[in-house]
């Protein structure tokens, strides 16, 4: 009886390594699920409505060569109008829901894409107020829908 008490003692004190291997492999299972969780979040992609050589034009905010936007459902679209208020008209109630907003001169405007949005192309307006004119992007502004 005794030797097993001692034995069963030895082994307690020897966990040292198992519980190492358990707190590296706890380790990665959440590193790994973090990573998981990031991939699937939401993005918010930035547009901005502007006058460039006197013509107001809907932009990428890091690209002014480029107004199209490719998004997932549940991704955010931000838009800030410089230099007036502005009109969104969006075609397709689908998209963002009401398919009218406005925004005033430098205040966002921020929609998240519905999670039954279909898979495709929508297109929408912006009416700058300033100027009583529309604004053009890829003539007209796009954004594409694509699968998940």
């Amino acid at each position: 009886m005794f030797l097993k008490l001692t034995k069963i003692q030895e082994d307690f004190m020897n966990k040292k390594p198992i519980n190492s291997y358990l707190t590296i492999i706890l380790v990665f299972a959440l590193a790994f699920f973090a990573v998981q969780d990031a991939v699937g979040q939401p993005q918010e992609h930035e547009l901005i409505v502007k006058k460039i050589d006197n013509v107001w034009r809907v932009v990428q905010a890091n690209d002014e060569t480029r107004s199209d936007v490719i998004v997932q459902r549940g991704d955010r679209i931000r838009w800030v109008v410089e230099g007036s208020d502005a009109s969104f008209q969006f075609s397709d109630d689908r998209l963002f829901g009401d398919g009218t907003r406005r925004v005033r001169d430098g205040n966002p405007l921020v929609l998240a894409v519905r999670n039954n949005s279909e898979i495709g192309m929508y297109t929408y307006s912006v009416f700058v107020h300033a100027d009583e004119e529309f604004a053009v992007g890829q003539s007209p502004p796009r954004i594409f829908v694509v699968a998940d």
